[in-house]
């Protein structure tokens, strides 16, 4: 087992852990109170909100050229631990470090791959949920498919901030057109999907 994915199997199990903690004290009647439900919700945000993420800035870092891995950051993992215990969560386990490219549009692109795939897992989630009834048989599913796409929506407008070390500002130096559509439709879907704002 390489030292990556160590470092990926360690923060996505910590965020986990987190994430059944705080929807546990917040919102556990949705999952019908049940923690290895809202565990195992907990474990799909994770998957998409943070780790393909992650993975996506890799892949294209890796698809020009670059040396791309992810490497966990332990105070950032002692934070999640410490905030989560107060219902609040400072999710920043780690992050893929990436060299060897230099040209702006390569690093503009690597950037936008993050929460560009944010964006898309939420908006693919937040359509399907027109099309499952909010009935006493179908709230739980409803309330992973809510939570998902909430969270992945948010991840994505809040990565999207201006300044460095945020994906960002990397898009914003790159290509301001492409940043200024990323960001209205990052805010368009947040406002649509609501209390994650």
């Amino acid at each position: 087992m390489t030292a990556e994915v160590k470092d990926i199997g360690v923060s996505v199990v910590v965020l986990t852990a987190a994430f059944t903690l705080l929807l546990y004290r917040y919102n556990k009647e949705a999952f019908g109170g049940s923690v290895g439900v809202i565990a195992i919700a907990s474990f799909l945000i994770v998957l998409t909100a943070f780790l393909m993420h992650e993975m996506a800035h890799r892949f294209v870092a890796r698809s020009f050229g670059g040396i791309a891995f992810f490497k966990m950051w332990l105070p950032g993992i002692l934070l999640i631990l410490v905030t989560s215990i107060f219902g609040i969560i400072f999710a920043a386990p780690g992050a893929v470090n990436i060299g060897g490219i230099f040209r702006k549009d390569q690093i503009g692109k690597t950037a936008l791959a993050g929460p560009a795939t944010n964006l898309g897992i939420g908006i693919l989630l937040y359509a399907a949920l027109f099309f499952v009834p909010l009935t006493s048989s179908t709230m739980i599913v409803y309330s992973v498919m809510y939570w998902m796409a909430g969270l992945n929506l948010w991840f994505a407008l809040f990565n999207l901030i201006p300044i460095p070390p945020f994906d960002g500002q990397k898009i914003y130096k790159w290509d301001l057109h492409i940043y200024i559509v990323i960001v209205a439709v990052a805010l368009v879907m947040n406002f649509l999907n609501g209390p994650f704002l």
